[in-house]
């Protein structure tokens, strides 16, 4: 890599705070962003349905934790709850229904559980529960819940 280039990633990674985890340089495309919102995740056709958080996520994707193995490359239906922060009503929600592709997938600390991420293929905003179709319409309820790392 030139020192030109080099540089130039260094630089893109300091305007944007962020720092690269395993003592490299960032190589995201987009800066991501920590937040914990509420992520159902569909597999299997909707044989397997699970309820987490995100733990971190950028315009191209998210990692979460989960207390099951995916394959990468593996694709998955999931909707994203995002709060609207609406006063009147402050648990209002839309929801932006994905299409992922799990990229990687490790053992989290403890072994119990893993971090998942994950690719966003494609989106669409819906603007609630009850307009969500299928195959993640189905009851809150239905979705096993997994812990999520703080």
């Amino acid at each position: 890599m030139s020192s030109t280039a080099s540089y130039e990633s260094r630089r893109n990674v300091m305007e944007f705070g962020q720092e690269a985890r395993y003592g490299g340089l960032e190589r995201r495309r987009s800066p991501r962003v920590s937040l914990q919102w509420t992520l159902y995740l569909v597999c299997d056709g909707g044989k397997r349905r699970f309820r987490t958080k995100t733990r971190d996520i950028s315009p191209e994707g998210f990692y979460c934790v989960v207390d099951h193995w995916f394959q990468p490359g593996e694709l998955l239906e999931c909707d994203i709850a995002v709060p609207v922060h609406n006063l009147k009503n402050p648990n209002e929600v839309v929801y932006l229904r994905c299409r992922a592709q799990a990229v990687r997938v490790e053992r989290a600390a403890g072994g119990a559980e893993f971090g998942l991420a994950c690719r966003i293929e494609d989106y669409r905003v819906i603007s609630g529960w009850a307009e969500c179709s299928q195959p993640l319409k189905d009851s809150r309820a239905s979705f096993t819940a997994t812990t999520a790392a703080p």
